[in-house]
């Protein structure tokens, strides 16, 4: 009778010659003798597996790592299998396990690498960004030139906050694939976070070489020497930027940025809804008529909420909103609203801490706005970066219309230059009437549409006898229309003193937030002046179905009409 392994050197010459039936029977014949023999079942596994049976393999291969777990071989296998049932994760197991009984095994390094890889793709979309880079750590060490896993990395470890982490990876993608540009900019990006601009700096220097008509890479070169006080180089970064992409706006704001009023007057013109020109100008000249503003608070350990493109997203009517808003929903929620630099800060002395490390973005929509408004926070709501117009319904802001008043109190010079005109009109009547015609930079699509003056013009002629000492005020950018109210007197902004530098629209938007009667144009600008009005006797706004003015109420409805 022949001994175990005489019959499983027989059953294996069947097996190499393709006698796959007789070897079959023979390695069952051999495991019902010695049940878990660590050869014969991996041998049969493996005849299994060749056969198109793979899930009947695994309990075998299983069996022959048990009774040999010292064996590189039973692992390397069982993690084939196991790779092709899909069970990814448990391959990855098997073949860590080889290699840790032979390091230098070569398969099932040349293995492992693209199942962590698949590994730690799976994970970054789930989110689980903590798991991903450890995975893509292991993927790394095993393939440290696999450039697509090192940008992963990098995304990952910007996920959890770890810049300068992200930034080297980045960095040693860039430099291994100059062409790369995502890369480069994304170490450029995690420098500039950490406030290390030269860093930043010297990270674009090989992409502007590589290509330089990369308009990109010259804008935000432009922005870092702005940054540095490099004023000379900036505009020189800007106008290659501009070359490289004259109809981008975008570039042309970061131009603006180094050659100061001149440019940011341009950007301006050329981009009138774009808010950023409209801030960084307002910004830096009324610092220049203010003073300083109280700095940043320090960050209170809240739970966090950010709105990185508050002056970025609209204009100042957008603005409020947007802060107002996101304000108040940290605050009836135990979080800390974290700001840019916006013109918030100089007008209403508003000190939010600047935000911190890169959050993940959530729209508006999706935050739950009204839920927040009413405490009861949404489980993802904290810790994000909110983006949006917050242009809805006014409606869930209602009960907090105190706090949101509060919060848009002009201090300092702002509040002295206020004070002075609201005296100064009040001296000319009893009943302040206040008017909104924007015109300049509206009426450039069918959603910002703009109302004619006659449907004013009939709603005064309503009105007018019925009030006490009537006095018109007429808030607009084309002072021109005040020909067209001649018979009321109008008094404009310019009749009331000299406007504060970069803020030359703040006495319109005062005086419409103090006036006893409002008429709005379908602009958040004047919306949002009647919503902090306190004292408001009447509130109407165009509506383009009935063709005239119509009452609402600016606390109950939304910002815009279609």
């Amino acid at each position: 009778m022949a001994t175990v392994s005489e019959a499983l050197s027989i059953a294996l010459d069947h097996h190499i010659a393709g006698r796959v039936a007789e070897a079959e029977t023979l390695y069952g014949r051999i495991l019902e003798a010695v049940p878990g023999h660590p050869d014969a079942s991996h041998l049969m596994g493996l005849l299994l597996a060749q056969t198109g049976r793979a899930a009947a393999a695994l309990p075998h291969l299983n069996a022959a790592v048990a009774g040999d777990p010292a064996s590189p071989t039973y692992h390397l296998n069982r993690g084939k299998v196991q790779d092709a049932l899909g069970r990814t994760a448990d391959a990855a197991a098997s073949w860590l396990a080889t290699l840790r009984l032979q390091p230098d095994h070569g398969e099932a390094a040349e293995r492992l690498a693209p199942a962590l890889r698949l590994l730690a793709e799976t994970a970054f979309d789930a989110g689980a960004l903590a798991s991903a880079t450890a995975l893509y750590e292991r993927v790394l060490t095993l393939d440290p030139q696999n450039l697509s896993a090192t940008f992963d990395a990098a995304m990952a470890a910007k996920g959890l906050g770890r810049l300068e982490e992200s930034a080297r990876l980045a960095g040693l993608v860039a430099r291994l694939d100059p062409a790369l540009l995502r890369a480069r900019m994304a170490e450029v990006e995690a420098w500039q976070a950490l406030g290390q601009t030269e860093r930043a700096i010297a990270a674009l220097r090989p992409a502007v070489a590589l290509d330089p008509a990369q308009g990109g890479c010259w804008a935000s070169l432009c922005l870092l020497r702005n940054d540095l006080g490099q004023r000379g180089a900036a505009v020189v970064a800007g106008r290659r930027a501009a070359l490289a992409a004259p109809a981008d706006t975008g570039l042309l704001v970061r131009l603006a940025a180094a050659q100061q009023m001149a440019l940011y007057d341009r950007a301006i013109a050329a981009a009138p809804g774009i808010g950023t020109g409209f801030s960084r100008r307002a910004m830096l000249l009324l610092r220049r008529a203010a003073g300083d503003v109280p700095p940043p608070r320090q960050p209170s350990g809240k739970r966090r909420l950010s709105v990185s493109t508050l002056g970025h997203a609209g204009r100042f009517g957008n603005q409020l909103l947007q802060y107002g808003c996101l304000r108040v929903c940290a605050e009836r929620n135990g979080m800390e609203l974290e700001t840019p630099e916006w013109i918030g800060r100089p007008l209403y002395g508003l000190d939010d801490p600047l935000p911190g490390p890169p959050l993940p973005s959530l729209h508006e929509e999706d935050c739950g706005v009204p839920a927040l408004l009413d405490g009861r926070a949404l489980s993802g709501a904290g810790g994000h970066d909110v983006v949006g117009y917050f242009c809805g319904d006014t409606a869930p802001l209602a009960p907090h219309r105190a706090r949101f008043r509060a919060l848009f109190t002009p201090v300092g010079a702002v509040a002295e230059r206020a004070a002075a005109a609201l005296d100064g009109l009040r001296t000319r009547g009893r009943t302040l009437v206040a008017i909104h015609l924007r015109r300049g930079d509206f009426g450039l699509n069918d959603r910002f549409w703009i109302a004619p003056e006659g449907w004013y013009l009939d709603w005064l002629a309503g009105v007018w006898t019925t009030l006490d000492r009537p006095v018109l005020y007429l808030a607009t950018d084309a002072p021109e229309l005040a020909d067209r109210f001649a018979r009321y007197r109008p008094v404009l902004a310019g009749d009331l003193g000299a406007p504060l530098p970069g803020v030359e629209f703040f006495t319109d938007h005062w005086i419409l937030s103090r006036a006893d009667h409002v008429a709005v144009s379908n602009s958040s600008f004047s919306v949002t002046a009647a919503m902090l009005n306190p004292a408001l006797r009447a509130a109407l706004r165009p509506d383009r179905e009935r063709a005239r003015l119509v009452p609402f109420d600016p606390w109950n409805g939304p910002v815009l009409l279609p």
